[in-house]
């Protein structure tokens, strides 16, 4: 069973408030875990230039991040937080668009507990759903109720 790969696990110092912080990322029919993203140093962002527009990129496809969170629900852990931002990739130029700003203050939002993927598409809520069910059951089992409804 993959574990959830948490950056209060890494050698890394960081904030106790990221502790329970991962980013999930859909690019196509892939999901998985990259905690890079972090620090803005995902797999998917590395050896790519980011523009200051999407009208720059001339063939992107769309990468999926969601922030997700976790937090302890009478004395069990659970998914808590969700939301979600898009990463545009052209492979071809070699080239991203995301917004920092947008990146940063969606993190801020899951680690507060914010569940807000109203603007992803039902086919990628679809693959989300199913690898968090997958890969921890016991965390989904004793999510919050906002999050698994934002999933159904």
């Amino acid at each position: 069973m993959e574990k959830l790969n948490l950056t209060g696990k890494s050698k890394h110092a960081a904030d106790d408030s990221l502790k329970g912080l991962s980013a999930l990322f859909v690019d196509g029919e892939r999901v998985f875990i990259d905690n890079g993203a972090i620090h803005a140093k995902s797999d998917l962002e590395r050896g790519l230039t980011f523009v200051k527009t999407p009208d720059e990129l001339v063939n992107p496809r769309v990468v999926w991040v969601f922030w997700v969170t976790l937090k302890r629900f009478e004395g069990v852990q659970g998914y808590h937080g969700l939301v979600s931002y898009r990463i545009l990739i052209d492979d071809e130029q070699k080239l991203g668009y995301k917004s920092l700003a947008e990146q940063v203050n969606k993190m801020d939002k899951a680690v507060r507990g914010t569940v807000d993927i109203s603007a992803v598409p039902v086919t990628v809520t679809v693959r989300v759903r199913d690898f968090l069910q997958r890969i921890r059951p016991d965390l989904w089992e004793h999510a919050a109720q906002a999050f698994q409804a934002s999933l159904a």
